[in-house]
């Protein structure tokens, strides 16, 4: 089913957009400040695995309820057998998806004030005193941090509203491809380094000390939320990705593909960054402040400082706009197929709702940094913990779910729908009982003993 809705122009559109969904900060922001946390190799082989092992899967699912509706995941439940209770997916997904903006939007609005500094040079030569007070003040600015979320969200809301090719695609190809040749030379002078062989070791031999440190389900449970939120999958991100795709070809080695190449760009981002701060000293757990902190210190300590750092921040700011402009072309498709608003009228609609949704993100470290939610730092990590522990494990459960259940669409639908066309790899039919009780039962099994370990044993000192 395609409703003549607009569809990629070729297969690497789909493949180029479905990445720059995928890629994004999750993997050049928090998956190196995560794997720095969750002791490095150990983290990556966790997260690596379970991309395969969960996520791809997960997109597979989307994928193909995407193109079986020709809907976006808002409207995707409504349109498949057998409707009910599954509709409430929906309505998660739609949740979601803002919830994500919400955090992302505003670390995306760092990332382009960092690119202007990176054009300007202002960072260039400031020793690590100055570095930190630059980054303090960028944040402590509420007019500044609010014009910087709010350009992010027009831009973003402008390429959607111009259309599916000329607007995300096309945006996708150039920056993608820019993002992959910048990564590459920085990763070729990181690890060129005196001194980042510490970095490549931290990097690829596993050590057990993070896991005797944070407990082993919460390790298990952090890698399986960077693995679905690498993908960008369980809240129906995807979905409207599918919904785009002709039934020519074969859905299984385009979700394969996706996952391979979104671990390659983690790997590329890795290997950019520790070598680099091994080389110079920086520890491991820098934290969230990595990007806007340790690496203008990386960079003023290298020869060519001024062409490094722009480099970099070129890059970020691409991966960083491409990701937040493909999350808004769903939200723009949901307003489409939920309420049958022409794609002007939906980007507009959104374009307002996301200026008021991400205000809290704008101010969280000005106007409320007195606000701390519970245990968390501030508003922008409760968001994060929403959506990456609590909204992306349920959202991927029931995608899952979905498609297996006799109560839901189907193995038979699911499986037809996903090898529908002539081209591409077959999902075999052997992985039926994987996909039907293995992992949803690892889902679950990982998501409630995380979140005992996280609220209940590490306040009381056990770990698990």
């Amino acid at each position: 089913m395609n409703n003549g809705r607009e569809t990629f122009s070729n297969k690497l559109g789909f493949i180029i957009v479905s990445v720059s969904c995928a890629i994004g900060l999750g993997n050049i922001w928090l998956m190196p400040y995560r794997a720095g946390t969750y002791g490095g190799a150990l983290y990556i082989f966790l997260v690596a695995a379970f991309i395969f092992l969960f996520a791809v899967p997960v997109l597979l699912t989307e994928y193909t309820v995407g193109r079986g509706s020709g809907q976006s995941g808002a409207k995707a439940f409504e349109v498949l057998p057998p409707g009910g209770f599954w509709k409430s997916n929906g309505y998660i997904g739609i949740i979601g998806n803002y919830v994500l903006l919400m955090f992302y939007v505003m670390i995306c609005g760092f990332a382009l004030a960092y690119l202007w500094k990176g054009v300007t040079g202002s960072l260039i030569g400031l020793d690590p005193e100055a570095v930190t007070a630059s980054w303090t003040a960028l944040t402590g600015n509420a007019g500044q941090s609010w014009l910087l979320m709010f350009a992010i969200v027009a831009a973003g809301m402008a390429v959607t509203y111009v259309g599916l090719r000329k607007g995300i695609e096309r945006i996708g190809k150039i920056m993608m491809a820019i993002f992959f040749v910048l990564i590459v030379i920085l990763l070729f002078r990181a690890v060129t380094l005196p001194g980042a062989g510490e970095g490549l070791r931290f990097l690829f031999v596993p050590s057990l000390d993070a896991m005797r440190e944070h407990g082993t389900f919460r390790i298990l449970h952090m890698a399986m939320g960077q693995s679905l939120f690498s993908l960008s999958v369980g809240i129906g991100s995807m979905t409207v990705f599918g919904s785009y795709v002709g039934r020519d070809r074969k859905l299984f080695k385009d979700a394969f593909t996706v996952g391979a190449l979104d671990l390659t760009i983690i790997v590329l981002c890795l290997l950019m960054i520790f070598p680099a701060a091994f080389a110079f000293g920086i520890p491991a757990t820098a934290g969230e402040a990595l990007l806007f902190i340790t690496l203008p210190n990386i960079f003023n300590a290298m020869p060519a400082a001024y062409v490094w750092s722009l480099l970099f921040y070129v890059g970020l700011a691409f991966v960083a706009f491409s990701t937040a402009a493909a999350v808004m072309e769903n939200l723009t498709a949901i307003g489409m197929d939920k309420f049958g608003w022409t794609r002007k009228k939906s980007a507009i609609v959104n374009l307002v709702l996301l200026t008021v949704l991400c205000r809290p993100s704008a101010f969280t470290r000005n106007i409320w940094a007195g606000f701390s939610p519970g245990p968390f730092p501030h508003l922008g990590a409760f968001f994060t913990f929403l959506a990456m522990e609590i909204i992306l494990p349920i959202g991927a459960l029931l995608y899952v779910l979905f498609c297996t259940s006799k109560k839901g669409w189907g193995w038979k639908n699911f499986f037809a729908e996903a090898n529908s066309g002539t081209e591409g790899w077959t999902f075999p039919q052997s992985l039926r009982f994987y996909m039907t009780f293995v992992l949803p039962i690892i889902i679950v099994f990982v998501f409630i003993f995380g979140q005992i370990q996280r609220w209940i044993l590490s306040p009381m000192g056990i770990l698990i």
